[in-house]
Parts: structure tokens; sequence; C-alpha cells
């Protein structure tokens, strides 16, 4: 009734948003109206992507706070980027899956693929050195194919970006690695990929920066497994799904409330009996707004990952007080076992996408085994990326120079020296070394759950070693010789993942300005020269009486932040005020009146022990008036 209808013309307006791909290509631009919704603009993405399998993928943007957000497919476009200049989402894994390898799609689990090629160089996907080499070794065999002395020389691998810290040590040994690998098409080296990454514990970790209750600064993940904390280089606490009665947020505090047995003794009996106590554990986050993110995190991965069936989603709320409804949240799309038997059902034959290479100068050798994949050489994008983001050239061989060139198309460039990370916080190195490591015996890191304990945060840390002259298989891949490994790096680094902001305008250019913009300063333009030719006389003299026009402000020049303290002292004011008039009037109404009523002379039994307040205020009155007589 009191709403403000909008006409027709503001519901046609149509607007532009910007899509930025997993492989760093030219994004797209797609134009939305008002009304609309988010799943629209998803699924028009996932067209152009020729994407099936969507329910593990989604559109992330960043508001202006800095802080991230998924864009919500139940809401208006308009609504949830209003305020966001420039308008751009970024298309990432959303679910990452327990097993990669049940996505039905191989054009899915390149997407996989190059997510977690993501997280392995801006150090989110954390992992032991050893485990970072073998990881890179499968990202350059998928790239540049087999190893060839004549195209590879001594060095290649440093053009390559793969790892936070990446040294000349490190690029030694994936130049083994390589050698090793000769006969792996690039599906089966994705493949061993996800197979590796799949293992360890940061697999599918999006981390937030949060604090304990005595202050000390961890990371905390959300994953399939579960509400995960990493402090140094150790997982030191796992909440599993299974585990987790209730999420919840308050302000800045991210409350996990979680299931516990307890023993105790038997009143007949001298047996113990085992007991579920509800133990709560609690997080500070950074702000309100990092809070709320990480609370719609966990509880749309629980979901996702817990219910048999999206029909029985329940509709959540929390963060609620006195002066705020708080955040309600509604579970929209598939659950996993909804996904993954949609997948099975998938008839169409496998589409053909090309790949993209870092280095765009680099040829993929050709071997005879390359028959096996149908999608060898071929892009995700049609449009090429431009020159000025080719960061690296590598110059090949003479004799191989124009093979490599004829092979070589414009869509081939990757750029990987972007900066990605899950909070807008400063990140550290990769491979931070302590003094007092703990050794284990396994060659692929699995951290121990660790529980609640004091321990020092420069102290702690993990060692994945192998003995001289094991060989050990690497999910899927021929068992090598890891003797040569024995003069690395074999501490496990701290948990320091690149926290900056790749969902922002990260690259050099200068963005388009949008239409309504361009509009703006064409509107500015054209005031400022009609003001310029009224100051001119006609016989060319400019004439000082009339004083220079100023241009109109546009909408663009933001005004100074309001403060919020006022408008709250004044909300508790009138709040407490009236409360205060409420009880007054009811007082009156059940003491000092004579209505028959139900419900009066039920309350004035109930508040029987106000009866001397009442004999008060009447000798207090009295007492007044007598004086005046």
């Amino acid at each position: 009734m009191f709403r403000k209808r909008s006409t027709k013309g503001e519901v046609q307006t149509e607007y532009s948003c910007s899509i930025r791909f997993l492989d760093d290509s030219e994004p797209i631009q797609l134009n939305f109206k008002k009304d609309t919704l988010g799943q629209w603009l998803f699924d028009r993405v996932c067209e152009k992507l020729s994407l099936v399998e969507k329910d593990y993928f989604g559109l992330r943007y960043v508001d202006a706070e800095k802080q991230r957000h998924w864009l919500d497919p139940l809401k208006t476009v308009y609504k949830q980027l209003k305020g966001v200049n420039p308008m751009v989402l970024c298309f990432r894994v959303k679910f990452y899956p327990e097993d990669p390898m049940k996505l039905h799609e191989e054009i899915t689990r390149y997407y996989l693929y190059l997510q977690l090629r993501r997280d392995l160089h801006h150090g989110r996907l954390l992992c032991s050195p050893q485990d970072a080499v073998h990881l890179a070794s499968y990202i350059v065999q998928s790239e540049v194919g087999d190893y060839d002395p004549q195209d590879h020389p001594p060095g290649y691998i440093t053009a390559f970006k793969m790892l936070p810290k990446q040294n000349s040590k490190m690029e030694d040994q994936i130049q083994e690695l390589h050698k090793t690998l000769k006969g792996q098409v690039p599906a089966e080296a994705e493949s061993n990929f996800l197979k590796k990454a799949s293992v360890l514990d940061t697999y599918g970790v999006d981390p937030h920066q949060v604090k304990d209750q005595r202050g000390d600064q961890l990371y905390l993940g959300v994953t399939h497994q579960g509400i995960m904390t990493f402090r140094g280089s150790r997982r030191t606490q796992l909440h599993k799904w299974n585990q987790i009665r209730r999420i919840a947020y308050e302000a800045k505090m991210f409350i996990v409330h979680v299931n516990v047995a307890e023993e105790e003794d038997a009143a007949n009996a001298k047996k113990k009996r085992k007991r579920i106590k509800q133990q709560p554990h609690g997080y500070k986050c950074l702000t309100v707004g990092a809070c709320k993110y990480l609370w719609r995190c966990a509880v749309e991965q629980q979901l996702f990952f817990t219910l048999a069936s999206s029909c029985n989603a329940p509709k959540l709320k929390s963060g609620g007080t006195l002066f705020s409804r708080g955040s309600k949240f509604r579970f929209s799309g598939r659950c996993q076992i909804e996904a993954l038997s949609a997948s099975e059902n998938i008839k169409r034959s496998e589409p053909k996408f090309p790949r993209t290479n870092s280095l765009p100068n680099f040829s993929r050798n050709k071997h005879a085994s390359e028959s096996k994949s149908s999608t060898l050489n071929t892009s995700i994008m049609s449009e090429p990326v431009p020159e000025d983001r080719r960061r690296y050239n590598v110059y090949l061989a003479p004799s191989r120079r124009a093979q490599g060139m004829a092979e070589e198309t414009p869509n081939q460039s990757f750029e990987i020296t972007r900066t990605e990370a899950a909070v807008d916080v400063p990140g550290n190195a990769f491979g931070a070394q302590t003094s007092s490591p703990i050794v284990q015996e396994s060659p692929v890191l699995q951290a121990p759950l660790a529980a609640e304990e004091k321990f020092d945060m420069q102290k702690v840390q993990a060692v994945s070693a192998s003995a001289p002259g094991q060989k050990t298989p690497v999910n899927g891949s021929v068992p090598v010789d890891s003797s040569f490994l024995e003069t690395s790096i074999d501490s496990m680094p701290s948990y320091q993942p690149n926290m900056t902001m790749d969902d922002e305008e990260e690259d050099e250019r200068t963005p388009k300005p949008s239409l309504d913009e361009q509009i703006k300063q064409l509107e500015e333009q054209y005031e400022k020269i009609t003001s310029d030719q009224n100051h001119i006389a006609p016989g060319g003299k400019v004439g000082g009486a009339a004083p220079k026009a100023k241009p109109a402000p546009t909408s663009s020049s933001k005004s100074p932040p309001k403060s919020m303290c006022a408008t709250c002292c004044k909300v508790l004011t009138y709040s407490i005020l009236f409360a205060v008039l409420l009880m007054v009037v009811t007082f009156v109404v059940l003491f000092y009146t004579k209505f028959d009523h139900p419900l009066l002379d039920e309350g004035r039994k109930q508040l029987q022990f106000l009866e001397p307040v009442k004999h008060y205020i009447d000798d207090s009155v009295e007492a007044i008036a007598s004086k005046f007589k």
C-alpha cells in the first residue's frame, strides 16, 4: 500500500555487468533488467561455458565495503549489485565435491581443476612441498605435454608461476617429475591432479580469518567434511556435519553448537553410559559483514552435503537482536545427492572445449597417446586474451619455433599472476620455517585432528618426508624415485594464504565506464559547452557580467558516510520511553479503574504483589494534597 511502485520504464531499463572466468580469459558483458533474478544470469553464464553440471558453481562479487558475497539465485540481480561499481561477477567453484572423479563430464572436472590450480597458486590449497611439487608437475604436463630437451631448455619451469613461494629447488624437482610423466594426455594429468588434491586437508577450503577465545588468530574453513580450523601448519579442529547441532552468529561472533558425548555413572548401576551434551564453540570475525557471510556459507555447505532432498530444506534465521531482524537463509538448487543422480542421466556427447595455456608461446608436444582424448587442444572461451595480459614470453628452440608458432592459437593464453583470496586481509609468504618440526612417516600429509590445547604458533609445524630410495605411487601416476627430493625443504609451511581480493578489478587496465556514466559525462560536457557559449558576446568578446555556471553534480559523487550513533541513541530512548509509558498505563488501568473484564480480573490477581506500590502512591498523593490545603 505504501510501497513506491516502479514505472514501466524503470522495469525495462537494462543494466550491464561483467563476468570473469576461471581461465582469466576476456570477460563477457551480460545485460539484465531490474526484475531479473540471479538464477537467470547464472544460467546464461553456464550456457556460454557449455556446462550442464552447474550445481557445484556460482557467481561471486564484492560489495562497496569490500565484502564478498555469492549471488543469490532467488533475489534480483539489481537488488544485490546495487551500489557495486563496477558490476563485476566471478565464475567460481562454490561446492567442492568429495570425489572429483564422480563428476560425469570432463569439462566439469576441467573447471574444478582450474579452480584448484588457482587455490594452489594463492596458498589456499596448503600442502607439503613434496605434494606441491607433484601437483605442479601435473600442471606442466597438462600444459606443455611430454618433456623434450629441444623444446624445454634448462630453467623452463621458471616461467610457470604455480606456487606461492616457488624457488629454484622446487623448479628442479618439478622438472625431474615432469620427465617421469611421459605419455599422459592433459585429461590424465588433470585427473591425477584432482585425485591428489582431493585428499589434502585444505581441499575446498575458503579460509576465513577469525580469532578464538584467547584472541589468537586462526583460519576457519568450511568443506564437505564439516567446519575446521587451522593454526600454524596444522588442522587443529574438525567438527563434522553429523556432530554439528546448530550454526548461528551474533554480531561478530560465529557460534557452532557441537554434540559432545560424555560418560556418566548410572544411578542404579556401576556401568557407565554416554550422554550427548551440546557444547558451543565461538569464533570472532573481523566485521559483522564477514561473520554474516561466514554463517551463510556454513549453513549452505551443510545443507548441500547433508540433505537427502532439497524439498526438505528448512528456512534458517540467525543474528536477530532487539533492533535488527537478523538474517534469513533459504536453500535453493539441488543438494549433492540430487546433483550426482542428475549427472548419471546426462545423455549428450562430451562437448569439445579448448584448454588454455599459462604461456602462449609454449606449444604442446604431440604424442601418440593424445588420441585418447577428444578434447585435447580446444579452449574455454572463444575470445582471445589481449596481448597486454601476457606477462611471460618463453622463446622456443630455433628448430622448433616455427612448429610452435604454427600450433599456437590466440586463445591459448592464461595469466596466473592475479591475486585471489577469501577475506580481505594481508597474506604472508608460503613456506614459513619454524624450529621444532613434527616428523610424520607418510609422504602425503594428513594433518591430525588436534584437540583444544595451548601451543605456540611459531613452533607448530608438520613434516612430510619419505625414506631414502622409497618409491611411492602418486595417485595413478608412475611410481618415481623420490630420492632427489631429499635435498628439498621438507618442512610443512604454515597456513598463510594470500588474502587479497581477486574479485575486485585487479588488472591494470582502466575499466570501461557503464552506459549511465557515459550519458552523464556527455550531459556534463554539453552543459559546459552551453555555459561557455552564453558567456561570449556576439562581437566575440567575453562578457564578464554573467558568472560561470557550475556543472551539475553527478550521482557518482559520494557523500560522506553518516554516523549511526545518533540514530541508535534516538531509537533506544524512544523505546525506553514507550516501555515506561506502557507500564504506567497498564498499572493505572488495573488498579485505579473499575472496569469489569475477565482479562483485567486475571491481571489484578497476578499482580497482587504490586498492592504495596499502590498504597505507597496513594499515601504520597494524600500527603502532597494535604500540604496544599
